[in-house]
């Protein structure tokens, strides 16, 4: 285990904007080489998720509430999980793709961890770009 202290942001993305693109961008900016979904509620006029093992999106019409978020964002990729209602009480999740766009707000709260470095490496044991941790060296 690693620690590092950290520092929260919050952000609301307005409606058309696209969720998972909104939260790769704040990753390339200097000094952003850490982070966390601390939370985020909110609604999508649709989305796209992958399913656990499958290979295909799976779209969803909408309207839909954002009921979790969660995940980890880096320079290098990010991996995010999605599970949203929609407006009969169903429920669908998996990993968030681009191409959910916002439909009235997306209140997001991120925790910055400066201390630490993620990046993403190919495991040989799941095949996966799987999250690498490290201290973050001082400049």
């Amino acid at each position: 285990m690693i620690r590092s202290a950290g520092q929260f942001e919050a952000l609301r993305l307005q409606p058309g904007a696209d969720l998972r693109q909104a939260l790769e961008r704040r990753v390339v900016r200097p000094g952003a080489g850490a982070m966390a979904v601390v939370t985020c509620c909110g609604s999508l006029s649709g989305a796209r998720l992958r399913p656990a093992d499958a290979t295909a999106a799976l779209a969803i019409d909408g309207p839909l509430e954002i009921l979790s978020l969660t995940g980890t964002l880096s320079s290098s990729g990010v991996h995010l999980h999605l599970a949203v209602g929609d407006s009969h009480g169903g429920l669908a999740g998996g990993h968030l793709l681009p191409g959910c766009l916002i439909r009235t707000t997306a209140e997001i709260v991120l925790l910055a961890l400066p201390g630490l470095r993620f990046r993403r490496e190919r495991d040989p044991v799941t095949g996966w770009r799987e999250l690498v941790i490290a201290p973050r060296r001082p400049r």
